[in-house]
């Protein structure tokens, strides 16, 4: 009688609960037994995230400036070639018309000199330098080129340059242009040659 009741406890079928309680977590069993440990994923603090999101739209931010000014030197340096072309193309245009005009007085001139080599007549020589120089004088006063007044004026640096001078004991003649030697020239009231004159000093 012993016997048969040991067989019929050992017969008895094992059985395993399954826990399907929602807040069981059956995987700290299951990892413990089959798999590795996982890594535990680490989070930062919120106001870290901030900082770090902040200074990485801080950074796009300053990629972006950069980039647009790099556009906007591109097209300053685009401009400014453009602008130093025109204003070349500008100078050409005024040295052609410049040249144009004082042409015909270099070929007025060859022909003084062309025709005094073939008569020997220093008449016509003379009229023909006169009839350049007039031209020429002309064609300055045309275009805004003026002479400097000197003989009789007091002595002006910004204007004339000394060359001579002379002693005088009139006090009236101190300092005051006796004579030209070379004259001045002004284009539209700027000096572009100063004349050199002669002045008298007061005798010490």
């Amino acid at each position: 009688m012993v016997e048969n009741k040991n067989t019929e406890k050992d017969a008895t079928p094992k059985m395993k609960v399954l826990d399907r309680r929602h807040w069981v977590d059956e995987s700290e069993d299951s990892s413990n037994e089959d798999t590795p440990n996982k890594p535990i994923e680490e989070r930062l603090p919120n106001f870290v995230e901030q900082l770090k999101k902040d200074a990485e739209d801080k950074d796009k931010r300053l990629r972006e400036y950069i980039s647009a000014y790099k556009d906007k030197n591109a097209e300053n340096d685009e401009f400014r070639i453009r602008l130093q072309k025109e204003n070349e193309t500008r100078l050409d245009q005024f040295k052609a018309i410049l040249f144009a005009r004082l042409l015909p007085i270099l070929d007025n001139l060859k022909r003084a000199a062309q025709s005094a080599s073939q008569t020997k007549d220093l008449d016509s020589l003379q009229e023909g330098i006169d009839l350049v120089v007039n031209q020429f004088s002309n064609e300055l006063k045309e275009n805004g080129v003026e002479t400097v007044t000197s003989v009789g004026e007091k002595f002006n640096p910004k204007s004339h340059e000394v060359f001579l001078t002379v002693e005088t004991e009139d006090e009236a003649q101190d300092e005051m242009v006796i004579e030209e030697l070379e004259p001045g020239y002004r284009f539209k009231e700027k000096l572009i040659k100063a004349a050199k004159v002669k002045i008298a000093k007061l005798k010490q």
